[in-house]
């Protein structure tokens, strides 16, 4: 198994090379191509973007996507907790109306008897 010159593609010095283990190239090599992987993802997605960019220009319709809605990998947990949160303060605001407006038109309606 050559593992030189794949790992010199990636960008390993060829002296670390002979210093390193076999586990360790592997896993420079596999970091290697998990980043390369990850920097074309972000650029398609910076693309995608720049197009949506564009369109707002022309089309007053075009809206753009929220951060999470762009990397949902990197925010999933965060964006949802936080979009939970949200709705529940809403719906205890919401609640918490209810309850008040029930209340006032019961103390108006006592105070007209």
């Amino acid at each position: 198994m050559n593992l030189l010159q794949p790992a010199i593609n990636l960008g390993l010095d060829e002296e670390k090379f002979w210093e390193m283990t076999v586990a360790e190239i592997q896993r420079y090599m596999d970091g290697a191509i998990w980043r390369y992987k990850t920097r074309a993802q972000f650029d398609y997605i910076l693309a995608d973007l720049t197009g949506v960019s564009m369109a707002r220009i022309f089309a007053s319709n075009a809206e753009f996507p929220s951060i999470d809605e762009v990397y949902p990998t990197l925010f999933e947990k965060e964006a949802k907790e936080k979009r939970e949160e949200e709705i529940r303060i809403t719906n205890s605001a919401n609640r918490f109306m209810e309850f008040a407006l029930k209340h006032n038109a019961k103390v108006k309606t006592q105070k007209e008897v």
